[in-house]
């Protein structure tokens, strides 16, 4: 489904401001497939989650869906970031989840359901009275209501307690898209991700099963 295949990245090349963030990725993706990638700060992982989102398209190599560059892939691949508030644009639950789209209630009760958030209890709640976790989970629904085929998640679990924490990983282990998790937190990493991508100064150094 996605293929990377020799993907480096430098920003503001040609500058006295360049820098590195990835050099000579080669990864594939296939449906479905439940990835964790860990590194530690300023290995790259960021910058792989956004070649992977389709936010920028890499300076070297290809970075493909079914042979299509990702970057032009708009609405098979969702990026949620750490900060979800920054993606809830309406203000009601229902009203986001169904924003952009000609969706009906039930379509977006769908999607609510699928995030673990009844229906009855969020559709018409304001999406600034929702925890953090929460409001996570309704940014989830309006991707999920579209329904890509890779959702890649920016350090999701960073600032939640151990329940939100545990609904969310429940929500990803069974989200019907592959799933592209970038994490320092990887205490549960079998629960929701069978491949673990390692990355150091910008390289890929392993590509192997959970932790």
């Amino acid at each position: 489904m996605i293929t990377l295949r020799g993907v480096g990245h430098v920003y503001s090349d040609e500058t006295p401001w360049a820098h590195r963030a990835l050099t000579g990725v080669d990864l594939d993706i296939g449906e479905r497939e439940r990835l964790l990638v860990v590194g530690k700060n300023g290995s790259g992982k960021s910058t792989l989650a956004w070649v992977l989102a389709g936010l920028i398209a890499p300076s070297e190599g290809t970075a493909t869906i079914d042979g299509s560059p990702l970057a032009d892939a708009r609405g098979t691949v969702a990026i949620s970031f750490q900060h979800a508030r920054l993606q809830l644009f309406r203000p009601t639950v229902g009203e986001d989840v169904r924003f952009g789209l000609p969706l009906s209630r039930d379509a977006a009760d769908v999607a609510l359901r699928t995030v673990g958030l009844d229906p009855e209890v969020f559709r018409d709640r304001r999406i600034d009275e929702l925890s953090g976790g929460e409001q996570r989970r309704v940014a989830l629904a309006g991707m999920v209501v579209r329904m890509p085929r890779l959702v890649v998640f920016d350090e999701p679990f960073a600032g939640l307690d151990g329940p939100s924490k545990r609904l969310l990983i429940n929500v990803i282990a069974t989200l019907p898209s592959a799933t592209i998790v970038v994490s320092h937190d990887y205490e549960d990493a079998g629960r929701f991700a069978d491949r673990v991508l390692e990355l150091h100064d910008g390289a890929l150094v392993r590509d192997a099963g959970t932790l």
